[in-house]
């Protein structure tokens, strides 16, 4: 670690549900991060917002659930599987299945067969089924995925080079601490994104994925003690056939800025924790009434260029 921002750590590593790690408002993660690079005041509004996960989040809570914590799955989710429901339904003439009472009763027993688990479609748990094996059919993907330990929580105190103690909570997906290797697995797609170089690391810029990586890395080897030195990598991988993945470890440019964000950000953080004060996006203007110079961007400078096409040629 090339930094001395972190000058002491005290933490605990704790086996605890993704729900009660992210109900944990007293240490901020690198999510909360991310919401402040916005603004404080988004970082604040981020905190008292309660959302419904919509059906992306879930997917990719599945996902992440059945390649790293297989055995954990079936407790987790409840397959809804309404193909035979439906060919009923469509052999009894009916032109609308999902909008006949008959169907509506049966979604109501699934759900009460559920008890309290959450509810995945056959169809993208099949989906997930295949996205696996696919990367299990590859040494050394396979390998980042089936060693370590997942979804293990670290909360840490951590004392900056300023004296200042800030509460971090981090939860990467896998943790091989004998190779010193923290993994970030990824599904991308619906054909707004891929997992290729390009690709990915467009991706990564556009959700700063460097910069929560920098502070699982940096937080996880002050856990191993100094020295140790974490390796960070991703596997990204499309959520379209043929599934295509690809396996990426972080460069130090990669993890440099990031550990430059988190840090700038932390000490943000620490002057409006003290001070209760969540500004919007004037935090980052230098002018002191918060006014901006407005700019077009370079793509929108051009040329206008018109010819009098109606005249005759001489």
């Amino acid at each position: 670690m090339e930094s001395t921002f972190i000058k002491d750590i005290k933490y605990d590593i704790v086996e605890d549900s993704n729900e009660t790690y992210h109900n944990n408002k007293e240490y901020i993660s690198s999510t909360g991060l991310k919401k402040l690079k916005v603004s404080p005041a988004h970082y604040k509004e981020y905190l008292e917002e309660k959302k419904e996960p919509t059906p992306a989040l879930i997917f990719g809570s599945a996902y992440h659930t059945y390649c790293l914590e297989v055995d954990k799955f079936h407790s987790q989710y409840y397959i809804f599987d309404e193909k035979d429901i439906l060919e009923i339904l469509i052999s009894e003439g009916s032109q609308k299945p999902r909008s006949t009472n008959k169907y509506k009763d049966w979604v109501k027993e699934q759900e009460e067969e559920a008890a309290g688990k959450i509810m995945i479609d056959k169809p993208s748990f099949n989906k997930i089924i295949d996205m696996k094996a696919k990367m299990s059919r590859h040494f050394y993907c396979n390998y980042l995925l089936t060693t370590g330990v997942s979804e293990i929580s670290v909360y840490a105190t951590i004392t900056t080079f300023e004296g200042k103690e800030i509460k971090i909570k981090v939860r990467p997906d896998k943790w091989n601490k004998k190779k010193c290797v923290v993994t970030d697995l990824k599904s991308i797609g619906d054909g707004m994104s891929d997992a290729s170089i390009d690709g990915f690391a467009k991706q990564c810029a556009n959700f700063d994925y460097h910069l929560s990586i920098a502070l699982y890395a940096d937080i996880l080897e002050k856990c191993m003690g100094e020295g140790m030195g974490v390796s960070a990598m991703f596997i990204a991988q499309e959520k379209q056939a043929p599934y295509a993945f690809n396996i990426f470890d972080a460069s130090n440019q990669f993890i440099s800025q990031g550990r430059y964000e988190y840090e700038n950000l932390l000490m943000l953080y620490s002057y409006c924790k003290e001070n209760d004060y969540w500004p919007g996006y004037q935090v980052y203007c230098e002018n002191k009434y918060g006014i901006n110079e407005l700019n077009l961007p370079a793509w929108a400078i051009k040329e206008i260029n018109f010819y009098d096409h109606l005249r005759k040629n001489d």
